[in-house]
């Protein structure tokens, strides 16, 4: 089977461009002709790379989440031409478009009756306004494929059909975990509102004087970095909370750890935590919407009321001072992350594609 991918930009670092390379390379393991489009290119070489899969560029040109969801889908606009005339697009059996824009632009180019639009953020991510227009664009694809089965649910309720729930599969080489006696707690992603570092650094100083020699790395970037330094010294907690920035081996950096905190304001679905829990790591976590209450509930960690910043520094202090949960947490990850093994959703990709094809 032809299975092309279309995403805005596969050359930057991200979470879709993680999830997009790692289900490109299953499907290709699987016998599949694959390949990944990418519309714009920020970056002379992809972050991320998938074995036995071609990755094509319709445009050099650069593409930014900093414009408005309107801006961009301007932009998806103009790029329709491009998209209509590749020769890959043309052939392919199945187009997987990663996003909105993405199943925008196969839509506008004539592509949507053999399209699937993957939704990577949680149903009400967008206002009002612009989930009406994606319901009447999603209404032209084939299928919708959401992460978790709550999305899918109300993509339902919205009057769609042909909606699927498959999440993202484990996305990294996990390595043996052996943070037993690590004092570090790790934290990773972008350095947004969206990410809740601002509660986890409140929930930090509650706790400060009660953590022993425990401190908390929080790897990433973005544009919150100089507001979260300046309230991480008003706190002071520069002795600590560091802010190491990106890691290209962060396996490693999970596997040395303690443990992971996470203190999302939402989540489409927490890769983070699942690719945690691959290395054996135990967590503590926001139960923000989506996913980290379906990861954690059969144990691994600590689930805490959503945005509850003394819970969350008071579960911080529990894992600190009770090795023993660490212990029983660390056995329990290798649950958590059985449903989500590459084979596993590769599975369930194919039996989607089965689907389509009566």
């Amino acid at each position: 089977m032809k299975i092309a991918f279309l995403i805005q930009d596969i050359s930057t670092e991200g979470g879709t461009e993680r999830t997009t390379c790692c289900l490109a390379q299953e499907l290709a393991r699987r016998g599949h002709e694959v390949s990944v489009v990418s519309v714009f290119r920020n970056e002379p070489q992809p972050y991320y790379t998938a074995v036995g899969v071609a990755f094509i560029y319709l445009t050099h040109e650069a593409y930014t989440l900093r414009e408005t969801v309107l801006a961009r889908i301007k932009k998806a606009w103009r790029q329709r031409t491009l998209v209509r005339s590749c020769k890959v697009l043309q052939e392919a059996d199945c187009i997987i478009c990663q996003k909105i824009a993405a199943s925008f632009m196969t839509w506008s180019a004539g592509f949507g009756h053999k399209s699937v639009a993957c939704e990577h953020y949680r149903y009400t991510m967008y206002n009002a306004a612009i989930r009406r227009l994606r319901k009447r664009l999603y209404c032209h694809m084939s299928a919708v494929v959401t992460l978790t089965e709550n999305d899918q649910k109300a993509f339902e309720r919205s009057g769609l059909r042909n909606v699927f729930c498959i999440p993202n599969m484990v996305s990294i080489s996990p390595l043996p975990y052996h943070g037993e006696n690590s004092k570090r707690i790790v934290s990773v992603g972008r350095l947004t509102s969206q990410k809740g570092y601002d509660l986890l650094l409140q929930s930090i100083a509650l706790i400060a004087d009660k953590m022993g020699d425990f401190y908390i790395d929080i790897y990433g970037e973005g544009d919150d970095r100089p507001a979260l330094e300046a309230q991480c010294r008003r706190l002071g907690l520069n002795e600590r909370v560091h802010f190491p920035g990106y890691c290209t081996q962060i396996e490693s950096i999970y596997a040395e750890s303690a443990f992971y905190v996470m203190s999302s304001r939402f989540e489409g679905f927490p890769m983070v935590l699942l690719e945690a829990a691959s290395c054996g790591l135990p967590i503590v976590s926001f139960d923000c919407p989506e996913g980290p209450a379906i990861l954690l509930r059969n144990g691994g960690g600590i689930l805490v009321e959503r945005e509850n910043v003394p819970a969350l520094g008071q579960a911080i202090l529990t894992m600190i001072q009770n090795p023993a949960l660490r212990d029983k947490s660390h056995s329990e990850s290798a649950a958590i992350i059985a449903p989500y093994l590459p084979s596993k959703i590769g599975k369930q990709w194919e039996e989607l594609f089965k689907n389509l094809s009566k």
